[in-house]
């Protein structure tokens, strides 16, 4: 039985669809590695995802089962390989998260040095703000003494004239007094 064109188109989309997203689920258990897994453990990893992910259950179809490789010397050896492979990029993922732990840390102690800075200013501007307060504190004290004294200059100032002018009336007083006994007499 042959299949027309569209009938092919279709069927490969329905394929291509479902290894897609059995390839995502397979990436993602091969990023979920812990130690001691191989390729097999990865392979029923990828399933149980397959399934709990896209809710249908992988009945290892044809297109699956070519992923399996037959078994041989062909088989062990790309076991070995994968083996080697799977050590490389758990290195590779190894000097990455700590490259990621060492850059997290230098943010962290770069942070750190901010907020210990930050803390210095603010104290500093405290001291700066009590300088600048017992100053302003001094100059107000300053002015009210100024202004006492002011007062006071003020107030002898005006006793001065006051005593001045009662001189004068007395000596006024005197010499009419004078004046008028001359002529009584």
């Amino acid at each position: 039985m042959t299949r027309g064109v569209v009938a092919c188109k279709k069927r490969w989309y329905k394929i291509n669809k479902a290894i897609t997203q059995f390839a995502g689920c397979y990436d993602q258990a091969s990023r979920n590695i812990r130690s001691g897994s191989n390729a097999d453990d990865i392979k029923e990893l990828a399933y149980k995802l397959y399934s709990t992910h896209y809710g249908q259950k992988t009945q290892k179809h044809r297109w699956l089962t070519n992923l399996v490789l037959p078994q041989g010397s062909k088989k062990s050896k790309r076991k070995g390989k994968e083996k080697a492979q799977m050590s490389e990029d758990f290195s590779e993922r190894k000097s990455s998260v700590v490259k990621k732990l060492s850059l997290m840390e230098d943010i962290k102690n770069v942070r750190e040095n901010e907020l210990m800075k930050r803390e210095k200013e603010r104290e500093e501007e405290k001291k700066h703000r009590a300088k600048m307060m017992a100053i302003k504190e001094n100059e107000l004290q300053i002015q009210a003494k100024m202004k006492e004294q002011e007062l006071q200059a003020q107030r002898y100032i005006k006793e001065m004239e006051i005593k001045a002018k009662e001189r004068e009336m007395e000596k006024d007083g005197q010499g009419k007094g004078k004046g008028d006994g001359y002529a009584n007499t």
